[in-house]
């Protein structure tokens, strides 16, 4: 899961030293990666912080000094889709979009949006975005049971197998096929 960090519009000193203690505190002690962009709710759709936060993959923790609902909101207007928090069904795009197989799909993402109003000093900020980052991680993991029908077994057994690597050309004694021998006569024929 992502961290993103709406900084305050306000010039508020104290909302400042919170947000700089907070992203050295994860940075530092907790090794977690941090966006950090400008107030979400002065953002506009075609900014740089707006298409950074589109192109998140994955989950993603949004920690703004807005209520929940404000900053779903917010995330809305920006074009961000995925399924937020409290929300059962996705927000698609405007447009329909299909991906070929093998490519990333934020219709699948899910948004969690955490508010810093509440919140009277950095530790007490860090240790509750560590405990909604570590449930947010094993919360959506899928685990196979007996009472999952054969075609979610059989596709989940098939994305755990490995990968064999192919083999090299000219490994093993395996005879040379039609091609091998049709480009072989092509090289030794004068033309």
């Amino acid at each position: 899961m992502k961290l993103v960090l709406s900084q305050s519009l306000l010039n508020d000193p104290k909302r400042r030293d919170i947000e700089q203690e907070l992203v050295a505190s994860l940075l530092m002690r907790d090794r977690i990666e941090v966006i950090i962009i400008e107030d979400i709710a002065d953002l506009d759709p075609e900014s740089t912080d707006a298409l950074c936060i589109r192109g998140v993959r994955g989950d993603m923790l949004v920690v703004a000094w807005h209520h929940t609902q404000g900053t779903i909101e917010h995330l809305k207007t920006l074009g961000v889709i995925g399924t937020f928090d409290g929300e059962t069904s996705p927000v698609t795009p405007v447009l329909p979009i299909s991906l070929p197989t093998g490519q990333y799909d934020a219709m699948r993402r899910r948004i969690h949006c955490f508010d810093l109003n509440g919140v009277g000093n950095p530790l007490d900020a860090r240790q509750k975005i560590l405990t909604l980052l570590s449930t947010g991680n094993h919360r959506d993991r899928l685990i196979a049971s007996p009472t999952l029908n054969e075609e979610i077994r059989d596709s989940l057994t098939h994305a755990i197998e490995p990968v064999k690597p192919m083999p090299k050309r000219g490994e093993g004694s395996s005879p040379l096929d039609d091609l091998d021998s049709l480009l072989d006569e092509m090289d030794s024929s004068n033309l």
